[in-house]
């Protein structure tokens, strides 16, 4: 009898501890939920052009009502916030109230220890003894010099976990008096499952408690009696209950598979979330033989945003599902693939040999090809994939991890649609521009930017007329950098304005020492696309009295292809100024002279790409010629770029070109050596004369 009575406690004992599994599982799953929805609701709810508008202008009361109140009225958001990289507050709503912030001291712990973890942002629970809630850090991917603050800027969202809210999440497992206590304890009551998670508050771990179901227990209580009472239907109540004690378990272990299995998911495309996704790749990396090799993809949709912003979330929403079964089906059975989140897959896959992987890749690029029907018509689906491979790139999942990311931004630099391996030269690339990235902020305060002059010469009488202003960066570690080693990513930056609008007022003024010399600065079609660009460079030009004659402006040819109507404006207003523009790098585009007519073009620099060849191809130097007359009989200005040779300025002598510049006449050079060849060109001059007047 004592023995049996033992049986059946072990197996209540272990019915309650299946049941507490489901109960946890269940409840962490709600909150993972819950944290999506707030990340839905944000995503909805924010514009980040228009967000950073509005806070450049300080415009927080219309801010705090498209931004703030929406998330406050609508989604039932408690606390929100606009941080800067740092977590200092630049917007902030408290219950609707705009401007307070009082709950911002217990919440800011948890804002520094999200933005230091996860390169998408980060969601999880705060709880301190000031208040509890759940806590979403989205980084915004936007950015602007308008706002004098660390960026990226990121929105911070406070669900705060009262008693109601915590009871609305445990409804759908069905659990009751979930409590929830910032220290160890909440469980040592018997009747009572509790359930660890973790706190960004401090980095601890916070518990969450409830009255758990114990089935066991409640067999235990209706079987013990009858079994001391009718001890003559021992072996029939005995193989009754055990019936019914494996029917309990079998529902339970059901039960908690179905638990397990909706923790680890996504729960817009059913793949596999970050952590089971991690989870996996540690252990197929444990697990892989010698022989193999086992190939991660980090995969972004191209243009993601711009598809949710035209088409709407729900086309964007329809897009993700489509392209994760693509994925799926061409990854196959023995890969594992997931959603990290926003457009961001993952996959990985093992494989015995290089053409093994290339097959793979092939079959992933072609079923990403077709688009894909939203019932209004069709999206056109491209995506940039990172590769990295174990164990000749790394063993450890977060070195692959890494070094995919890598490939990645280097495919999504190239344009997008395109497939990257890693490799070494891939991470000192990124290395590198790190460290670029990091110090071209602050070169200007540090007057690391330097201009450089490139003579233009008469092409019949080799004299100077004028320089091209170039700006050079002497790094103090890596020496001087060309445009081409920091200007894109300057104008990635949003700084690129500074740097031009330095470079021009810096040629202002030691143009000053070159009289007589036309003087050309190099502006971004960025900078150049402000509405009060034109303004600025008037406001240069009194500053440095510099004669706005002598200035002309160079921009890409492309620029002629933007009929915008401010662009236009601007151009109008710099031949009002007497400012000159040219266009730099021409015959490199698609702009014609067609479309150089349509703007008060002063001048058009041949690119030295045609330079180069007009003496090895015909068809080159006829298409020079041709644009040359062309040009003439518009009366724009042209000139020459790229001069190498005494060949190739022999031809452009021939044909008519009235001014060139290359390393043929002078590389370019500080100031002090412009001012010197200008003084030893004018000595020449002089005695040129003098002897022909003693003749």
């Amino acid at each position: 009898m004592a023995g049996l009575v033992g049986v059946f406690i072990y197996a209540g004992m272990k019915q309650d501890e299946k049941a507490g599994m489901r109960e946890r599982l269940a409840l962490l799953a709600a909150l993972q939920a819950h944290e999506s929805l707030i990340q839905q609701a944000m995503a909805t709810s924010e514009d980040e052009k228009q967000v950073l508008t509005q806070l450049a202008a300080g415009d927080l009361a219309r801010l705090h009502e498209r931004f703030g109140r929406r998330l406050n009225e609508g989604f039932g958001l408690e606390f929100i916030y606009i941080t800067d990289a740092n977590g200092d507050v630049l917007y902030s709503s408290e219950n609707g109230k705009p401007g307070e912030r009082k709950a911002y001291a217990w919440i800011r712990p948890a804002v520094a220890r999200a933005l230091a973890e996860g390169r998408a942002g980060r969601a999880g629970l705060v709880a301190s003894k000031d208040g509890a809630g759940i806590l979403v850090a989205r980084p915004f991917t936007e950015r602007t010099d308008d706002i004098k603050a660390p960026q990226p800027l990121v929105a911070v969202t406070v669900d705060l976990l009262d008693d109601s809210l915590l009871q609305s999440l445990a409804a759908p497992a069905h659990l009751h008096d979930v409590q929830l206590r910032t220290g160890r304890g909440a469980t040592n009551h018997p009747d009572r499952v509790g359930t660890a998670v973790p706190n960004l508050y401090d980095g601890t771990e916070a518990e969450l408690a409830w009255r758990g179901a114990q089935p066991g227990r409640s067999l235990l209580r209706n079987a013990l009696p009858a079994l001391a009472v009718l001890t003559t239907l021992l072996s029939v109540t005995f193989l009754v209950m055990m019936f019914r004690a494996m029917r309990v378990a079998a529902v339970l272990a059901e039960s908690e598979a179905q638990a397990r299995e909706m923790a680890s998911r996504d729960y817009l495309t059913g793949l596999f979330n970050r952590g089971y996704f991690i989870e996996a790749l540690e252990s197929a990396l444990a697990g892989l033989a010698s022989d193999q090799r086992l190939v991660l993809l980090f995969i972004d949709l191209d243009d993601f945003k711009l598809i949710n912003d035209t088409a709407g979330h729900g086309a964007g929403d329809l897009l993700l599902k489509a392209v994760a079964g693509r994925i799926a089906t061409a990854i196959g059975e023995r890969g594992v693939v997931g959603r990290f989140g926003g457009d961001e897959f993952v996959a990985f896959f093992p494989a015995a040999h290089p053409g093994e992987i290339d097959e793979v890749l092939n079959r992933l690029r072609a079923e990403l090809k077709p688009p894909v029907p939203d019932g209004a018509g069709e999206i056109r689906v491209s995506a940039s994939i990172g590769v990295a491979e174990a164990p000749q790139d790394a063993v450890s999942a977060s070195d692959l991890m890494r070094r995919a990311d890598i490939a990645l931004y280097r495919a999504k630099d190239t344009g997008g649609d395109t497939l990257c391996r890693f490799d070494t030269q891939l991470e000192s690339e990124r290395n590198a521009r790190r460290e670029i990235e990091s110090a071209l902020g602050g070169a200007l305060e540090r007057g690391e930017l330097v201009i450089s002059y490139q003579p233009q010469v008469d092409v019949v009488s080799g004299r100077v007329v004028g320089f091209e202003t170039l700006l050079r960066w002497d790094h103090p570690r890596l020496g001087r950098l060309l445009p081409a080693q920091f200007i894109a990513m300057a104008e990635e930056m949003h700084i690129i304005a500074g740097l031009d609008l330095y470079g021009m007022r810096r040629a202002c003024i030691e143009a000053a020492a070159l009289p007589g010399m036309s003087i050309s600065v190099n502006i971004a079609p960025a900078t150049m696309k402000a509405p009060d660009f034109a303004e600025q460079v008037a406001s240069i030009l009194q500053e440095t009295r510099f004669d706005p004659a002598r200035l002309e402006i160079e921009v890409p040819e492309t620029i002629v292809l933007n009929t915008a109507a401010e662009l236009s404006r601007t151009f109008e207003a710099l031949r009002t100024l007497g400012v000159g523009i040219a266009l730099d790098d021409y015959g490199t585009g698609y702009a014609s002279l067609h479309h150089v007519s349509r703007f008060p073009i002063s001048r058009i620099k041949i690119d030295r790409s045609f330079t180069l060849k007009a003496c090895t191809d015909p068809d080159v130097a006829a298409v020079i010629e041709h644009k040359l007359k062309l040009a003439q009989s518009l009366r724009i200005n042209v000139t020459a770029e790229g001069v190498e040779t005494r060949e190739q300025l022999r031809f452009l002598r021939a044909i008519g070109m009235p001014t060139a510049q290359g390393y043929l006449f002078a590389p370019p050079l500080p100031i002090a050596a412009a001012i010197d060849m200008l003084r030893r060109q004018d000595e020449t001059l002089q005695a040129s004369a003098g002897g022909a007047a003693r003749a």
